[in-house]
Parts: structure tokens; sequence; C-alpha cells
């Protein structure tokens, strides 16, 4: 499962990259994982060019290249135990589908590898949700026009846990956009509402990417409420707006990462299965934000450098952080062509024939929005506060002052997953 999280974590770079470049001093926040879940579960079904735009640009065929044998090791060397539920997997499949089924084929032929672990992979997030709000959306909706394979959709079943909808959306448009929009709004607790406007899907619409995430959580530490105070945040070295300040002194994970002069701390969720890492520059230079060239610096291996103990150890901090809410709501289909894939959004290209027998078959709209709020509230841990109090007491507090642009991201700790990746410019 290694190399599917270096996969995610590379594309999730590769996709913050390309948003940053319309727009330097613009807010983004972005669910990579979900984003690659939805696309995986169309290379189900996608053949040739189409799936290897979607290999190659979310690095799903470094997935499968790293995969020459049933098993994967993990980074201490240990074979990983779904090992044998692979093969289970595998030896039932074999018996179950029918010898000549076209889909059954290809599966076998490495993408089931992946795919297979993907599933593994979600299946791990979702036991986090019991400690957290986290949605993550991910629905197919096809014309029904264009019957879907019953073997694609057996396989969207078994890997990504979710169905494939068929809506009428050349007799009833408008009821076809409402009720994908209920769905949505349903799956993210009423903080997603309209995610498609009345002018995204048409009478012409055939195949929809449903892609939705919402995520709220409480600090294992939290802030005081009554020391919330306005305060000014430096938008760059001559703008500021004034913005609800957080703040605390606590024990927290902090680290310098002296290449780039920048400081990174971790604030961790209740149990501690997530964590917020925030990555904070030198203050920002005339008009710039400061952030560019820790953007052109993050890297995979850097981000698991940045974040190990050589570079992070426990100290007392006295942290002050905004308070912020980001909504975001990406068109899937621009960004993605930019980042090379194309045939699928076009008809006369794309090769979806492990989905449908139709050749006219491809997706008509991918959108990704989501949803964060950050706030005071929280469950404080009695264990680690007693350790605050116990530990260090007479050292000073290392200062982590987030009044300038900042990058962030909310990792889960036990895969090493980054769910989430964000940038604040202007909270």
């Amino acid at each position: 499962m290694d190399s599917l999280v270096t996969a995610n974590t590379k594309f999730c770079l590769d996709l913050f990259k390309e948003l940053s470049k319309d727009d330097e001093g613009a807010n983004i926040f972005i669910c990579p994982l979900s984003i690659s879940a939805a696309f995986g579960m169309i290379s189900l079904g996608a053949k040739s060019s189409t799936a290897g735009q979607i290999n190659q640009v979310l690095h799903f065929n470094e997935i499968s290249q790293s995969k020459s044998t049933g098993c994967e090791v993990s980074s201490k060397g240990t074979s990983q135990e779904v090992q044998g539920d692979h093969h289970n997997l595998v030896d039932q499949k074999e018996k179950t589908e029918p010898p000549n089924s076209q889909i059954t084929r290809s599966l076998s032929d490495g993408n089931r590898d992946f795919n297979f672990y993907f599933g593994k992979l979600l299946q791990k997030v979702a036991r986090i949700k019991s400690d957290c709000t986290l949605s993550m959306a991910n629905r197919l909706y096809g014309d029904q026009e264009f019957p879907i394979y019953a073997e694609y959709s057996d396989n969207v079943m078994e890997f990504y846990h979710t169905t494939i909808e068929s809506l009428d959306f050349q007799k009833d448009t408008e009821k076809s956009r409402q009720q994908i929009n209920f769905w949505v709004e349903c799956q993210s607790q009423g903080k997603i509402k309209e995610l498609f406007g009345r002018d995204s899907i048409t009478d012409s619409t055939v195949l929809v990417l449903v892609n939705a995430v919402y995520f709220k959580a409480k600090w294992e530490k939290s802030f005081d409420h009554e020391k919330t105070e306005d305060s000014a945040f430096w938008l760059n070295k001559n703008e500021q707006k004034n913005v609800k300040m957080m703040r605390q002194q606590n024990t927290f994970r902090i680290g310098y990462i002296e290449e780039l002069n920048t400081q990174i701390l971790e604030m961790n969720y209740t149990k501690g299965k997530l964590s917020m890492f925030v990555l904070l520059p030198p203050f920002p230079d005339e008009d710039s934000t400061g952030l560019e060239e820790l953007e052109r610096n993050m890297t995979h291996e850097k981000i698991t450098e940045w974040t190990s103990p050589t570079i992070m150890c426990e100290e007392k901090v006295d942290v002050s952080f905004p308070q912020f809410t980001m909504e975001s709501n990406l068109d899937l289909n621009f960004i993605l062509q930019k980042m090379g894939i194309v045939d699928i959004f076009d008809e006369a290209k794309a090769d979806l024939s492990g989905i449908s027998s139709s050749p006219n078959l491809y997706l008509s709209k991918a959108i990704h929005k989501t949803f964060v709020e950050v706030s005071e509230d929280g469950t404080e841990a009695a264990a680690a506060t007693g350790a605050v109090v116990s530990t260090k007491s007479a050292s000073p507090y290392v200062p982590f002052y987030t009044n300038h642009p900042f990058l962030f991201f909310i990792k889960d700790n036990k895969t090493n997953t980054i769910l989430f990746y964000g940038k604040v410019c202007s909270p």
C-alpha cells in the first residue's frame, strides 16, 4: 500500500502546483485521495490512451510498476498482511466471474492491484469517521440510454464501495440535476449545496462524476475561546486584514526546515489519528505571499523528511493560529486536461468501453467541491495536558505565529495518507 500512498501524494502536489499557477494569492483546499479514488473508479472501465492518461497523471502506473509480485513490501521490509487477502480475492473472482469477461481479463492485468489496494485504503480511512466528520462522496451518474456493464458495476461496488446511478438527462435534465445535488447535500451534512448549477447539466450530458468532500474535526488540544482576539494577518508585506486569531501555549511537535527557513508544526485531532501539519515560511516580501519557494520545493520525499523525528520533536510552543472556513469548487475538466487527462472529456477520443458498449460514452463533467472549518472547538486530552505541565516547565515557549500565508495538510497518521492539502493566503 506504500506505493499507492506515494502516488496519491505525488498527484496531490502536481494538482496543487497547477492550481497555484492561475492565482498565486488564492486560497486552495483539495482532497487528493477523493479525486484519485474517483478516477480510479473510472479507470476500471477505461481503455487505450484514455486509461494511459489517467494512469500517468495520477501516478497509477507507478503503482503497477512497483508490484511485479502479488505482495507489497513495506518500508520496514515486511510483507503486508493484505497479501493473503489479495490472493484469496483473485482466486474467488476467477471462480465466480465469467471466463470470457473482457473486464475480468483487464483487471487481472495489473489494474486489479491498485484498485484492490485503493479499496483497502478507503476502508482504513473510513474507520477514522468515528472520531471526526469525514464525508467523501464519489458517485457516477450515467444517462439511462447508456447501459452499464454489470461486471463494471460489480467492480465499482467491490473496490470503491459505491454505485452507479442511472438518470434521464435528456428528458428530465432539471430533475436529474436536483437529484444529484440532493445526494451530495445529504452526504456533506448540508454543507455542500448546489454542487451543479442550472447550466452545468444539459440534455446532452451522458456521464457525470460527482466528487464532494466535507471535513470537520475536534482538536486534541483545544484553543480557549476567551483567548481568541482580533489580530492582523499579513497578506503580503504591504497589505493586512483583521482576523480572529486563536492562541494557546502547549506541547506540540515542531521543527525547523533550515534550507527554506520554514517552521513546521503538528496539531493533532482527537485521539491522534489525524494531524494537521502547518508549514510557515518567512514573513513575505513586497507583494508576494512568501510561499513561492516553499511550494516549488514540496515533494513526496521532502514531506516524508520534514515530518520525521529528525526534523520534528516535542517542544512547548506558543501558537497563534487564525480561524478560517474555506470552500472550494473546482472544474476538474479544465484542470485535468491541462495536466494531461484529455481523451476522457472528448466524445471522439474517449474509450470507456469497459463501462458500456456505447462508442459515444465520455465524461461530461467532473467537479470537486470541498469544505473545511477550523475553529477553537476541540476535546482536550487530559493525559497530554498533564505531560505538558510536567515536562520542561522552565523552558521558554517556541513561537509559532501564523500571521501570514501558510501551507497545511491533514494526514492520516496510520497510513501516512494526505487526506487534505491547502494553502491559506487570506483567512
